[in-house]
Parts: C-alpha cells; sequence; structure tokens
C-alpha cells in the first residue's frame, strides 16, 4: 500500500509538466527536422566564384568552366566576380569576407598565389582558413623568351642577367615565376636590381607582354603558355621530369651546369576551386553536396573535352591530397618569402 501511494504521488508529480516536456520535445525534433531539410535543399540561392585577377586569365576561364558545367548540377547559377588587385590579395580578403556557408568559393592559383599573397603582400588573411578541394590544374613553369629574343639558352640569359639593366622581365608580384626568378639569382650570386621587373594583374596580360616581345623573359605556367606557343620558346622546363609540349632541358640540369645546387621547383601552378576551411565542419551536408558536385563535373565527358580544347586541367584529386600538396608548397614558399620583402 505504501509502494502503491509512492507511485500515485510520483505520477502525479510528472503529470503537469507532461505537455510542457512532450511539446519541447516536439520543437527541438521539428528544428531539427528543418535545419537538415535546409541542409538537404542546399542550394536555393545563387553561388558566386570570387576570381581575384582580370578576366581572360587561367584562373577566370577555369571559374568560367566550372561554372557553366556545374550550374546544372547544383540546380542554380553559379556566377564570376573578378577582384583584380594586389597579386590576389584583395580577392582573397574579399572572399574571406563573406558567410562561411559554401554560398560564395573562390578560384585561384593556391601555390604560388594566394600563399603568395599571405606571406608577401601581407593580406589580413590565414592559409589554414582556405580549403583546396581539388587540385584541379597542376601547371609546371617554364623558362621562356620571345621567338625573336637573341637568347638561344638558358645559359646566355643568365650571363646577359650579369650585366645591370640589360635584361626585363615580366612577373605578377609574389607569383612562382617571380620567386623562382629572384631564387636563381641568389644562387648565382646575381643582384636583384640587375634584372628590370615589369609587373601584371594576371595571367592574360602576363602572357601578351611575352607574346608581344614587350619583355625579354618570364618564368611561366608551361599549360597557360601554349595559348602563345606560336610565339615564344623555352630555354628550360620548371619540373623534375620532361615535357611533351616544351622542347627545352630541365631547369636543374642548367643549374647543376652552371655549378649550383638543385633548386626548389616553384615556378608553376596549383589551381582549382577553394572553399572557407570551416565549412566542412559547419555544414557538412553542404561541403559534401559540393565535392560531390565538383567531382561529377571534372569528370564528365562534357567536362574533359570542355577543358582539352580550352587548355585547363582537369584532374579530380581529393581534398586531403590536394591540400596537403599546396601546403608543402606553402612551407616553400614561407621559406623563400623573405626575398621579395
Amino acid at each position: 500500500m505504501k509502494y502503491q501511494q509512492q507511485v500515485s504521488f510520483l505520477a502525479s508529480s510528472i503529470k503537469p509538466g507532461l505537455p510542457r516536456l512532450v511539446t519541447g520535445i516536439s520543437c527541438l525534433v521539428l528544428s531539427i527536422g528543418l535545419v537538415g531539410a535546409a541542409q538537404a535543399d542546399w542550394p536555393e540561392d545563387p553561388i558566386e566564384i570570387v576570381v581575384p585577377f582580370d578576366a581572360g586569365g587561367s584562373a577566370d576561364r577555369m571559374a568560367r568552366g566550372l561554372a557553366e558545367h556545374m550550374s546544372p548540377r547544383l540546380g542554380v547559377p553559379i556566377s564570376i566576380i573578378n577582384r583584380p588587385g594586389g597579386a590576389g590579395a584583395l580577392g582573397a580578403t574579399y572572399f574571406q569576407q563573406q558567410a562561411a556557408n559554401g554560398q560564395t568559393l573562390l578560384v585561384i592559383q593556391a601555390s604560388p598565389y594566394l600563399a603568395s599573397a599571405i606571406e608577401i603582400g601581407g593580406a589580413p588573411v590565414k592559409w589554414d582558413d582556405f580549403e583546396l578541394l581539388s587540385a584541379q590544374w597542376n601547371d609546371y613553369g617554364i623558362v621562356a623568351v620571345h621567338n625573336e629574343s637573341p637568347y638561344q639558352d638558358l645559359e646566355s640569359l643568365v650571363e646577359a642577367m650579369r650585366d645591370p639593366g640589360e635584361v626585363s622581365s615580366g612577373i605578377i608580384v609574389g607569383n612562382g615565376g617571380h620567386l623562382q626568378t629572384l631564387v636563381m639569382m641568389d644562387a648565382l650570386d646575381i643582384e636583384h636590381d640587375n634584372v628590370r621587373f615589369v609587373t601584371y594583374s594576371g595571367g592574360a596580360p602576363l602572357r601578351a607582354a611575352l607574346a608581344g616581345n614587350q619583355v625579354d623573359f618570364e618564368i611561366l605556367a608551361a599549360e597557360a603558355a601554349l595559348s602563345i606557343s606560336d610565339e615564344i620558346r623555352a630555354l628550360a622546363v620548371v619540373n623534375d621530369q620532361p615535357s611533351d609540349n616544351w622542347d627545352a632541358p630541365l631547369f636543374n640540369d642548367v643549374m647543376t651546369s652552371l655549378g649550383v645546387d638543385p633548386l626548389p621547383l616553384i615556378g608553376g601552378n596549383v589551381t582549382g576551386l577553394i572553399a572557407h576551411a570551416s565549412l566542412q565542419e559547419e555544414y557538412p551536408e553542404r561541403y559534401q553536396r559540393l565535392i560531390q558536385a565538383y567531382q561529377d563535373t571534372l569528370e564528365s565527358d562534357e567536362f574533359q573535352v570542355w577543358s582539352t580544347k580550352a587548355g585547363i586541367g582537369a584532374d579530380w584529386v581529393s581534398p586531403e591530397e590536394s591540400q596537403a600538396l599546396v601546403d608543402e608548397a606553402y612551407r616553400a614558399i614561407q621559406q623563400y618569402a623573405p626575398l621579395l620583402q
């Protein structure tokens, strides 16, 4: 009897609050369901891809190709925003000022431009706040001159560089070609001031300057330079293996012949779609949907055809492998960044 009284008391003490408890649980379940539905329905609004360079360069052309082919897979329009300036620093900063919810993405050469914008250009952003989703285009570099150049090999160009003011070079400040040139000059004991550096705001004007014989040489991305291959010659391939497209010796083989130990190869570009690093943790469903749409796009037959015609890389590399690749390059740029300051 005493036990029954205790049970009755316990039951009576719970019943008055039970409706509120049930209501609270119902609201919680409903809110979780609504969040899940919102994630599953993403995206509903147009997506923007920021390109921190002028229209027409390789990053811009890649972004426009991705926008065209990813848009049907995500079901929303994708627009391109060009934010040139500071060799990528202004666009990268603008990107980080946007909400980290997957609605704004970035296409830039993570190595070297993004790394250089941070380490050399002083962009008020952190390397760890960016995630490269795929090393879609890993483009090695070449040392190139115009077809009418008097320099027939890298050795003769190096000799001319020893004469102050004799040689000019087109660069994007802090890019891989610029940094590779300075590393080479230091290794060869050539003063930086010996070369007149002419700065450009993006890949398109950089290539146009060399094709127009406005500068004496450039170290630039090899595949992107195929668009001007009729106007230029390669003196060296900045890679660890020969090129199928450029008939020239390996850069470090020439350095060895000049009495220099092999140098870091940082003259090329690693380009791909970049998201805020926090997206995966804060919006995991959006992140997975974005990754799947990106991979499906790169591996589709129509994008492979488009990329071949456009001369743009189209490799799917996992986010983990991609980030590890550019993290290594970033550490190298950190090491040599003082040369540009």
